[in-house]
């Protein structure tokens, strides 16, 4: 006698990868599901470790791909490798100066990188400023209401 019912879904590899991105990108199970055409309870039974470790999954790979065009020297992605060991090693003293603290005091977040300005900005803010703590005191400094030069 044959199977009654429809047949037992099987993921594939390739099903496995897409439901590890999509979850990486931030997609709700709902809608994963949805796009493989099957029920969200489905998708749980058959790819629960994905959908669990799809994040982190995704994370190793791009973290990996990072290094290796950082090593072909991608300055941009030494940048991007170097901020992100700082933001780390911050995150980690964090939390061990929230350990070595205790219960009796509130620990103090690390301290926010300060942003790049650029020329056009600093120049500004020196023309404000100039004559300031000289002898040439007010002579340099913008006539109220106008810019500086």
């Amino acid at each position: 006698m044959a199977k009654r019912g429809r047949p037992t879904w099987k993921p594939t590899a390739t099903i496995r990868r897409t439901v590890e991105e999509m979850r990486s990108c931030g997609e709700s199970e709902a809608t994963i599901a949805r796009s493989l055409g099957i029920d969200a309870d489905t998708l749980r039974k058959h790819c629960a470790d994905e959908l669990d470790n799809g994040f982190s999954h995704r994370r190793r790979e791009v973290i990996g791909l990072l290094y290796k065009s950082a090593r072909t020297g991608n300055v941009t992605a030494q940048k991007r490798l170097e901020e992100m060991t700082r933001l780390a090693g911050a995150a980690e003293e964090f939390d061990a100066r929230q350990k070595d603290a205790g219960a009796g005091t509130a620990p103090q977040p690390p301290a926010a990188r300060s942003v790049k300005r650029g020329k056009k900005e600093v120049q500004r803010d020196e023309a404000f400023s100039a004559g300031a703590n000289s002898e040439w005191g007010e002579d340099l400094a913008p006539i109220p209401g106008t810019k500086p030069n």
